[in-house]
């Protein structure tokens, strides 16, 4: 396997709206999974054992791509994810979340994640890496939104994030720390595991002046 992507329903909606192909996808969460091998007949194994496995567990309108032409396009959806959430709310920007779970918790962390958003009122296309148990938000504000709105896109990302500590995930999955997820390592490192990162930094960095406030913004003993 190469490739592993979910993306949700909300994303496919927005994908049909940016797309304006008339051959639109069905709009209900999709997998798309791109294979690879040493022969025609090694991806062909692995294609009908794919099916096999997704229909067992309820997929359904299973769909292959027969050339390049053909993958390329169904690739476009996932390729095109954010600029179309962007037309999801004309004028917004994309604040993307990221975090990272065991597989055995994906659907279930996505699921109440999605349920967040429709309990605050927060329109959040979601898309996973499947494969790593990877997945991202695109929440959508605008500079004019009220700060009710906003603070409810803030809500959603902090239960994401302690709903995925709760369950042996990180905060970030591979968009890094930077200012806003410094407050959760010591959740998720604890006291000495952050102490020993800011012990590194110290010593590598006594003056602070290595990309300053990021990570461990706090110097010093």
């Amino acid at each position: 396997m190469a490739r592993c992507e979910l993306l949700d329903a909300t994303t496919i909606v927005a994908f049909n709206s940016f797309n304006g192909e008339v051959d639109n996808l069905p709009e209900v969460p999709h997998l798309f999974v791109e294979f690879e091998g040493l022969s025609d007949s090694d991806v062909t194994q692995q294609t009908e054992l794919a099916a096999e496995v997704l229909t067992d567990c309820g997929g359904e309108r299973i769909r292959f791509a027969a050339d390049e032409d053909e993958r390329r396009r169904l690739w476009k959806a996932r390729h095109s994810t954010y600029y179309a959430a962007l037309a999801l709310r004309p004028g917004s920007r994309g604040i993307v979340t990221d975090a990272c779970v065991p597989l055995s918790e994906l659907a279930d962390i996505m699921f109440a994640t999605a349920a967040d958003m429709e309990e605050l009122g927060v329109i959040g296309p979601m898309l996973g890496h499947a494969g790593d148990g990877n997945f991202h938000c695109i929440l959508l504000v605008k500079d004019d939104d009220p700060p009710e709105y906003t603070e409810a896109l803030r809500q959603v990302n902090h239960r994401l994030i302690e709903r995925t500590l709760s369950v042996g995930g990180t905060c970030t999955g591979e968009h890094g720390v930077g200012h806003g997820k410094a407050r959760y390592l010591i959740d998720q490192f604890g006291v000495h595991g952050v102490g020993a990162m800011k012990a590194i930094k110290n010593a590598l960095d006594p003056l602070g002046i290595m990309n300053p406030g990021k990570v461990i913004p706090i110097f010093g003993p």
